[in-house]
């Protein structure tokens, strides 16, 4: 009778052992299509980028503001397409008409060389200097030059038009109370002429180290810091002054 011997329990390898060469190979293939992935991430990346920016300096331009700003951009990509090229890539916004701020879902299409859509999310921060109260404004209050300044906001948190210069704003009332270093915008502000055309007025004459108080007819609108003609009452004479408060103009030169 013939007996086999059995063979030892052998282990079971769940991976196959490559030769040196071949596996240095596999490790350089590996290596060369995560750089390829990364790659295509960035051209990506860049591309949405230059799309940002293209719509940034348009809203600038609408704003008739030359700005060097910087924006700060963060962008998010699906892991999907980290590994995809596109040589034909055209990007979108469902809001064209609001400014490119804060987060945006953007739509990428690609054409070729092969037809993908996604979606990317990017967060756009642009600060630039806006006009702010200096200092608690109260209701009714005239704007005068001493009550704003200029300081950088993030433009995102704005719900308004942002205020570049102070000057288009000089002269107008305070419609509610304003708090110290908040923006402004025209919705809290209203127009208010302190000179209406026909009214009387009073009309400081200043000279050298002397103050004439006389009357005048007004003959346009003013505003506060505003240059308007008006006529005098006393001489007949029609003279430019500047509007100091209300129905109060002043001449001359202290």
């Amino acid at each position: 009778m013939h007996y086999i011997k059995p063979m030892p329990n052998l282990p079971l390898k769940a991976e196959a052992i490559l030769p040196q060469r071949k596996r240095l190979g596999f490790l350089l293939t590996l290596a060369m299509l995560l750089f390829a992935g990364n790659v295509a991430a960035t051209e990506l990346s860049s591309a949405l980028q230059q799309h940002i920016a293209a719509e940034l300096q348009q809203y600038l331009k609408q704003l008739q503001l030359n700005s060097t700003a910087q924006p700060d951009i963060s962008l998010t990509l699906p892991a999907a397409i980290t590994n995809a090229s596109c040589s034909q890539l055209s990007v979108s916004r469902r809001q064209q008409h609001t400014p490119p701020l804060g987060r945006i879902n953007y739509t990428l299409k690609c054409t070729a060389p092969q037809r993908w859509q996604s979606r990317a999310v990017a967060q756009i921060r642009l600060y630039l200097p806006l006009v702010v109260a200096s200092r608690t404004l109260q209701r009714d209050e005239i704007i005068s030059a001493d009550m704003l300044s200029l300081a950088d906001i993030e433009l995102s948190t704005l719900r308004h038009d942002p205020e570049l210069q102070p000057e288009p704003l000089l002269g107008m009332t305070v419609k509610r109370r304003i708090n110290a270093g908040e923006p402004l915008h025209r919705a809290m502000l209203q127009l208010v002429y302190l000179v209406e055309k026909g009214s009387r007025v009073k009309l400081l004459v200043q000279g050298q180290g002397f103050e004439v108080s006389t009357e005048a007819t007004a003959l346009a609108d003013g505003q506060l810091g505003e240059r308007i003609r008006v006529e005098n009452l006393t001489s007949g004479k029609i003279v430019e002054a500047v509007v100091s408060g209300k129905n109060t103009v002043v001449t001359g030169h202290k």
